[in-house]
């Protein structure tokens, strides 16, 4: 239920639903927000804001206030269930965004305002399924085709998005903010060519001049849809680079909000370790060690806090064994980021496929270890949806 209050009326514990002013640059105070100090309804105040919308349903009872301002309060986060019980869960959470970006995408095309509420129960799929099996739809959402690869993409990042908040200990509000942050931030590629989206190989100079622009274009159609700020700080800066590098601004450091920096991280992510028209994704562990490697893209400690989130050996890696087997990584362990779960597929001595063996390396009866990640290039003619379902 969304009231409008006075701004005398504020207490601590409501959600401000809209305050209408996106001008206003305050570091306490944003459009959307959950009131958790005081100081940010003595801000408000004094911007001259007279009466703002609150929704009540997000709001928290006055007893519940204090939890939420309490930093070290962890998210309620649901229990793990069945694997691949949720990697079929997964998929169809990976259809259904996928259909309902494209069709944000042909409303936008169309010069039609978007409805980004309508996104909010996709957020809320995605933020559970990451929330019981973290890799299961990253997984899934990897295995993306040429012509749905952007809604897939999109997809993707928000689910990167919301582990990576979840690393970052932010409150379920904040989690889902960079969820819906990242499923949107390409929306601006609505309003670009589709011959230069769906290009099967390097663009021209001139294409990815109108390709760079899609960050603006993102940005105007979520401020004329009423998003939030973070949002919209997402969709306009998720290609900045903390060196001054990227764009459109070309900002630098701490000019780059957090969530910008985590979109940054997350999208390049996900587009490098999928497959494309002209050129083989890499294989996520060898993502992580390319990426460490590029200096001033990244914040350092937000990508270390990618890392730990995804795993050094991410899902979706392959990796040598000592036994002398490959096995592609199914899983994240549980006790260390070195000992993840894997199906076991290969045998180097004899050069054969093996029945598709689960092997948990964290298991204190298991000899096996990773001895280094292998090349996915070499492994073409593998069927990974196969070893993946086992």
């Amino acid at each position: 239920m969304i009231k409008l209050i006075p701004t005398q009326e504020l207490q601590l514990g409501m959600y401000i639903h809209k305050l209408g002013v996106f001008w206003i640059k305050h570091p306490l105070i944003s459009n959307r927000m959950l009131l958790t100090d005081s100081r940010q309804i003595t801000a408000i105040a004094e911007c001259g804001i007279g009466q703002v919308w609150v929704d009540m349903a997000k709001s928290v009872v006055p007893k519940q206030a204090a939890a939420v301002t309490d930093p070290a309060a962890a998210p309620a986060v649901p229990p793990p269930g069945s694997f691949l019980s949720e990697v079929a869960h997964a998929q169809r959470i990976c259809q259904q965004g996928t259909s309902q970006i494209k069709a944000m995408f042909g409303e936008a095309r169309l010069g039609k305002t978007v409805d980004v509420q309508s996104t909010l129960s996709l957020v809320e799929e995605i933020t559970g399924s990451v929330d019981r099996h973290p890799s299961a739809l990253i997984n899934v959402a990897r295995l993306k085709d040429h012509d749905d690869y952007t809604y897939l993409h999109s997809v993707a990042v928000c689910a990167l998005m919301i582990g990576l908040g979840r690393r970052l200990q932010l409150d379920d509000h904040g989690v889902r903010l960079a969820g819906l942050g990242g499923l949107l931030h390409d929306l601006g590629k609505a309003h670009v060519a589709l011959e230069i989206l769906n290009k099967p190989g390097k663009l021209t100079d001139e294409e990815f001049s109108a390709m760079k622009r899609h960050p603006l274009m993102g940005a105007e159609m979520l401020f004329k849809a009423g998003a939030s700020d973070e949002v919209i700080d997402i969709a306009l800066h998720h290609h900045e680079k903390v060196d001054g590098s990227g764009y459109p601004y070309g900002l630098k450091g701490n000019q780059i909000s957090d969530f910008a920096r985590m979109a940054a991280v997350c999208d390049v992510y996900d587009a490098v370790t999928s497959n494309r028209p002209y050129r083989d994704g890499w294989n996520p562990a060898d993502a992580m060690h390319r990426m460490a490697n590029w200096g001033g893209h990244f914040d350092k400690a937000m990508f270390y806090a990618f890392v730990k989130s995804v795993g050094i050996y991410p899902v979706g890696s392959l990796v040598r064994l000592s036994s002398g087997r490959v096995a592609m990584v199914v899983e994240a362990g549980n006790k260390s980021l070195l000992h993840p779960k894997v199906h076991v597929f290969w045998s180097l001595q004899t050069g054969q496929p093996l029945p598709v063996e689960p092997l948990d390396l964290a298991d204190g009866f298991s000899c096996d270890s990773i001895i280094s990640p292998e090349d996915m290039a070499h492994w073409k003619h593998i069927n990974f949806n196969q070893v993946w379902m086992v």
